[in-house]
């Protein structure tokens, strides 16, 4: 579905990664949470961009975005708060399995991050009784969304870990072959994880990703 949208924040989250926050000026975009959207700038160019937030506010998305070459990029760096935009959407099947009573293990890797909080912010909201586990490996150890996770790993809500997914997964081993895996980040990421749980002797048909592409340069 098409929307018109207007950039009401753009938020420096890490060096490279920003958060823009649009506000949808045609209604609500009603998304499920782990999903994307097509995101147009006023000049035309598009990209994939995931959502971060969850769908409880459907009014305005968050979205998480690193900072590349390339026409994109510069659009980007262009960008600001009160710009006219579209967006499309939503699009993508990083989605959590409904009726599954396991716990649920959510890696991301960078700002695979992003469809992660989604997810977490949405099952906490819906109060859904499943324990949630985030392994995260950030780039550059810049801890993305770290105020929203930190507190509800003090709290005891979820599980928050960082770190390289390897050892990561090796730690949790037993949680991971007992749960739904869910990974999102750039395709080296994807790559390592499902090594890994090959070596850990863990079906890796299960797990369901969300595919960044190549990293940006």
């Amino acid at each position: 579905m098409h929307h018109s949208a207007t950039v009401t924040e753009i938020e420096e989250l890490a060096p490279q990664v920003l958060q823009l926050t649009v506000a949808m000026n045609d209604g609500e975009l009603r998304f499920r949470p782990g999903q994307w959207v097509n995101f147009r700038f006023p000049e035309g160019v598009s990209r994939a961009y995931t959502i971060a937030s969850a769908p409880q506010r459907p009014e305005a998305v968050q979205l998480c975005v690193r900072l590349g070459t390339g026409k994109g990029g510069e659009a980007l760096r262009r960008l600001e708060a009160g710009a006219t935009v579209s967006v499309d959407g939503p699009f993508g099947d990083f989605l959590l399995p409904e009726n599954d009573g396991r716990d649920v293990v959510l890696m991301g890797g960078d700002t695979g991050i992003a469809p992660v909080r989604s997810i977490v912010l949405h099952m906490l909201a819906e109060k859904d009784p499943r324990r949630i586990i985030v392994l995260y490996e950030p780039d550059a150890r810049h801890i993305l969304y770290a105020a929203d996770f930190d507190p509800l790993a003090r709290s005891g809500q979820i599980t928050h870990l960082s770190g390289r997914i390897e050892g990561l997964l090796e730690r949790n081993r037993r949680v991971a072959s007992e749960g739904t895996l869910m990974a999102a980040g750039f395709d080296p990421f994807l790559e390592r994880v499902h090594n890994t749980l090959v070596e850990l002797e863990i079906d890796p048909r299960g797990l369901i990703t969300e595919s960044f592409g190549v990293p940006p340069a």
